[in-house]
């Protein structure tokens, strides 16, 4: 009897045992599966914050891009007409019957073209000026969505 009564004691001990054991290792799998859910979920948010700024840097080099290619553009441009307008002069001074004429087209092809050549450095200043803001737009979007996240991870 007393053999029977240590083999009851001894199969409910193991099967305490056993149920204690299916009771850790089922939270140690709750917590592991739910770790694991949250790293995943972080991975994911990492991957496409990460796409965000790939996006941002390609769109602001995209713009960036245009906007020397505009500033090319109307360099040639005013180029050009700075070159035609010299020879217009150099053939008018040409023409000229006195040395009074000639200072007079000189002086006044000298004003004519400084202040031809301030007016489009205004506007080429105001390009340049435009275009700084426009690529720098996503980047900076980009750089406030990191503070945010920064400071919303500091609170949690």
């Amino acid at each position: 009897m007393a053999t029977s009564k240590t083999a009851k004691t001894v199969q409910t001990a193991a099967e305490d045992a056993a149920h204690t054991f299916k009771a850790i290792t089922s939270v140690g799998q709750e917590k592991m599966t739910e770790n694991l859910e949250r790293s995943m979920t972080a991975m994911s948010e990492v991957g496409a914050f990460g796409k965000e700024n790939v996006e941002a840097f390609v769109a602001s080099a995209t713009m960036a891009a245009k906007g020397f290619e505009t500033i090319s553009a109307r360099a040639a441009t005013y180029s050009k007409t700075a070159l035609e307008n010299h020879v217009a002069a150099a053939k008018s001074i040409m023409s000229s019957k006195s040395v009074q004429e000639v200072a007079e087209k000189q002086t006044a092809y000298a004003k004519s073209a400084f202040e031809a050549y301030v007016a489009e450095m205004t506007k080429m200043t105001e390009l340049m000026t435009g275009m700084s803001k426009e690529v720098i737009a996503p980047i900076n979007e980009r750089v406030t969505a990191v503070s945010s996240l920064m400071q919303s991870g500091v609170g949690r």
